[in-house]
């Protein structure tokens, strides 16, 4: 057992956990009654008794003036601000989930959290408050009975004046079963989320979406003009009309409802053997991450160019592809093809960007990258795109089939040295010259073939009167040095004249 000593005769007291909330005369105070320690809390206000009323979950209610204070059981206030009420009470008490207080001419009904007032009571000198089953209002000559209606009722009541947080408190407090429960705290869940969008709250409008688990299509529909027209609907709800910044403000809340949904369905996407779910999968991914590409390019511009690099991206190609032209996002549209292997397309805008004298596709550069990340599956299309870039730029036009992709994680593989060869010769010579010599002393290619093939191509330049001391000290050079050329079949092909030539060709 322990004595308290208590400063002055407590005039009002409540349980809180292991502690005593008191009102005295002038000050409130909690007790630590395992410790006996007292804390000073604040005074109790101008010409009023204290009022003290014990909370669920450890809390207290302390009057001040026409403040109630809420504390927890070491005398610390839980939360910004008081509830207010129209005068100073007289008295007041908890009836679950309500603070009821007795004002001089009437009786006001209160919400902690949130802080709605839920009813006004005009009485006659309401003096006394008693609760039981029921609340008990009397006065001097009178005593009243308060029955609160059924909380079907008062929820309703509650969200026709779109106090959803309240009618969710109330909600949780329903006896039904838990399917009926459910689907009371879903609607008003939603029907909240749907009031806040109106409101322009757009973050906490899309993370209770999030929350409920609501499918991306409904909620991408409350920004119409980023659904397809195939999956455009009628809405039981109106949807506000948004623009400029507050548009901006719903796009940003939209890209992270849309990244959480999309890392979800990444995580849940397996090998699905429901041929429909796998398919209504794929449909979903498409239009979140076309939704997202669309947002980007309102309000992350940077963002763009990363979604189309990645590997596993699904955009609709058409309407991502109307959506970048609009926009004229030039170098993303070429990442967009590329990334559906739409490479011609992409060739196409390359070459008329190109020839613009300003822009981010300006120049051939774009095209000479381009073209050396294809591969030998795409030989036809790099032949095509690459002869304007060999005749006007001849060096660069050579990097297109000498620089190799050395990144490990590349699936592009080497090209088909005899089939370019081959290519280089009808486009121009000399650039077959330069591409042979880089094959053959660059990547060691040993390749009877193809020492034979720049011996022979060497042969034609001289002959054609084309730098001939050049290509004639090039040709006696690689004639001393390659052993692996096949002399028998090339020297049938040099005329007397070439006489030193012969003789080294009759050497070998």
């Amino acid at each position: 057992n322990l004595d308290l000593n208590l400063p002055d005769g407590a005039k009002a007291i409540a349980w809180c956990s292991n502690s005593l909330g008191v009102g005295f005369r002038k000050e409130y105070c909690i007790i630590k009654t395992q410790t006996g320690k007292l804390i000073e809390l604040f005074p109790t206000g101008k010409n009023q008794d204290p009022l003290v009323s014990g909370l669920p979950e450890e809390k207290l209610a302390l009057g001040k003036d026409e403040m109630t204070v809420i504390v927890n059981a070491d005398g610390k206030p839980t939360q910004k601000h008081a509830t207010m009420w129209s005068e100073p009470p007289l008295v007041m008490e908890y009836y679950h989930p309500y603070l009821i207080a007795i004002l001089p001419s009437l009786v006001e009904i209160r919400s902690i959290e949130p802080k709605v007032l839920v009813q006004t009571i005009q009485l006659p000198h309401p003096k006394y408050l008693a609760l039981g089953r029921s609340v008990f209002v009397a006065s001097s000559n009178a005593i009243w009975r308060l029955v609160a209606k059924p909380l079907s009722l008062q929820i309703e009541q509650f969200m026709s004046s779109s106090q959803f947080e309240l009618s969710l408190r109330l909600a949780e407090m329903i006896d039904d079963d838990d399917e009926k429960k459910f689907e009371c705290l879903y609607d008003i869940q939603f029907k909240f989320a749907l009031h806040l969008f109106t409101k322009h709250r757009f973050e906490e409008s899309l993370r209770i979406f999030a929350r409920l688990d609501t499918g991306p299509i409904e909620v991408i529909g409350l920004f119409p003009a980023l659904l397809p027209k195939s999956h455009t609907k009628q809405y039981d709800y109106r949807v506000p009309v948004l623009a400029g910044a507050e548009l901006e403000k719903g796009y940003l809340a939209l890209i992270e409802y849309l990244m959480e949904k999309r890392n979800l369905q990444k995580k849940s996407t397996g090998n699905d053997s429901d041929v429909d779910l796998a398919s209504y999968q794929r449909d979903l991914s498409e239009i979140i991450d076309t939704t997202l590409l669309k947002c980007y390019v309102e309000v992350k511009e940077s963002l763009v160019g990363p979604l189309l690099k990645h590997p596993d991206n699904n955009c609709h190609l058409q309407e991502s592809e109307r959506t970048l032209i609009k926009a004229e996002k030039w170098s993303d549209l070429v990442l967009l093809y590329s990334s559906k292997r739409e490479h011609a397309k992409a060739l196409k805008l390359l070459i008329e960007k190109a020839h613009q004298k300003s822009g981010s596709l300006s120049g051939h550069t774009r095209t000479v990258e381009y073209l050396q990340n294809l591969g030998p599956d795409y030989l036809d299309l790099i032949f095509e795109y690459s002869k304007w870039i060999l005749k006007a730029h001849q060096f660069d036009g050579l990097k297109i089939f000498t620089v190799r992709n050395e990144d490990p994680r590349s699936e592009v593989g080497p090209l088909p040295v005899e089939k370019v060869v081959k290519f280089l010769k009808e486009v121009n010579k000399e650039i077959a010259i330069k591409y042979l010599e880089h094959v053959i002393h660059e990547w060691r290619y040993k390749t009877p073939d193809l020492h034979n093939e720049l011996i022979l191509l060497y042969l034609f330049e001289i002959q054609e009167n084309r730098f001939v001391e050049d290509y004639r000290e090039q040709l006696m050079s690689f004639l001393e040095n390659s052993e692996s050329y096949k002399a028998a079949t090339l020297i049938r092909r040099f005329p007397p004249d070439f006489r030193h030539e012969r003789a080294l060709l009759s050497e070998n």
